[in-house]
C-alpha cells in the first residue's frame, strides 16, 4: 500500500487545548449525546521506541480511561515506507466535560500511576517521541456517537476536510447531516465517526475515519460512491458550493492492543 497525503499535525496540547468546558456542551444525561474525539498523533524519534509507547498505552493509559469509563480506545500505526513510525491515538469521550474530568481522576488514580511508571522513568536521553499533536473534535448531530465496525477491518482512514472560510465549514457538515451519511450508508462504506475540529491548526475544517478491509475495497467503494446518482445531484446543489477547499488523508492499521 502506497501512502497517500497525510494529515497536517495541529499543534494543539491535549492539556493546553484552548476550549472551555462550558463550550463542550452537557454531561451524559443529555438526551441529545454527542461524543467528543481526542487524535493524538505521535511522531516517534525512532521505531525500535515504539514499545514503550505501547506498552504505555496498553497497561496503564487505555486501562485507566476503561476505568473512568471511556470505551473503545484505538491504536493505529500508520501505514507508510518510511520510518520512523506515527502512531494514531482515538479516545471517545461521552461528553465534553468528560475531556477534562478524566484526566483530573488519572491524578487520584494509583494504579495508573503505578502502571506508567516505567514509563514517565525514561530518561531525558531515551526520549520515545519528538513531540505528540492533538486535535479535539465534536461529532455530527447526524453521527453522534462512535460505530464500532462487527468485523475485523484490515486498514483505517482518516480523512480531513478543510474549508475557507466558517460559514464553508457549516455549510459541509450540514450537507454530511442532511444527505451525505446516508449516501455513504447506501454506497456500503463504513465509517467510525464523523467530527467538527474545535482545536487543531487545520481549522476550520472537520475529520472523520473509514474502515475497510483492504485498498481494493476501498478504492471500489469509493469509486461506487464517486459515480453515484445521489453523488452527482448533491454536489452541484448551490448551497454546497465551495465548502472544501483540501482534503488531506492518511492509512492506519490497527495495532494488537487495540480496542478498535
Amino acid at each position: 500500500m502506497k501512502r497517500r497525503n497525510f494529515l497536517r499535525s495541529a499543534m494543539v496540547g491535549a492539556a493546553g487545548t484552548a476550549v472551555s468546558a462550558s463550550v463542550l456542551g452537557a454531561g451524559r444525561a443529555s438526551s441529545s449525546r454527542k461524543q467528543f474525539y481526542e487524535l493524538r498523533d505521535y511522531e516517534l524519534v525512532r521505531s525500535e521506541r515504539q514499545e514503550f509507547l505501547d506498552q504505555y498505552f496498553r497497561y496503564a493509559l487505555i486501562p485507566a480511561l476503561n476505568r473512568a469509563g471511556i470505551e473503545h480506545v484505538g491504536v493505529f500505526s500508520e501505514i507508510q515506507a518510511e520510518h520512523p513510525a506515527r502512531i494514531l491515538l482515538l479516545i471517545p469521550y461521552n461528553s465534553g466535560k468528560d475531556f477534562f474530568k478524566v484526566k483530573e481522576e488519572w491524578a487520584e488514580d494509583e494504579t495508573f500511576r503505578k502502571a506508567a511508571q516505567k514509563y514517565n522513568s525514561l530518561p531525558a536521553d531515551n526520549y520515545v517521541y519528538s513531540r505528540y499533536t492533538t486535535y479535539l473534535l465534536e461529532a455530527f448531530s447526524g453521527f453522534p456517537e462512535i460505530k464500532i465496525s462487527t468485523g475485523e477491518p484490515g486498514i483505517f482512514e482518516l480523512r480531513n476536510y478543510q474549508s475557507y472560510s466558517e460559514d464553508a465549514g457549516r455549510r459541509k457538515i450540514e450537507m454530511f447531516n442532511r444527505e451525505e451519511l446516508a449516501l455513504f450508508n447506501e454506497v456500503g462504506l463504513s465509517p467510525l465517526f464523523f467530527g467538527k475540529v474545535l482545536a487543531g491548526d487545520t481549522m476550520p475544517s472537520l475529520t472523520y475515519m473509514l474502515s475497510f478491509n483492504n485498498m481494493e475495497e476501498r478504492d471500489a467503494l469509493w469509486k461506487k460512491f464517486g459515480e453515484s446518482e445521489g453523488w452527482k445531484q448533491m454536489e452541484d446543489k448551490p448551497e454546497y458550493a465551495n465548502t472544501v477547499s483540501e482534503i488531506v488523508n492518511r492509512f492506519y492499521e490497527p495495532l494488537s492492543y487495540s480496542q478498535i
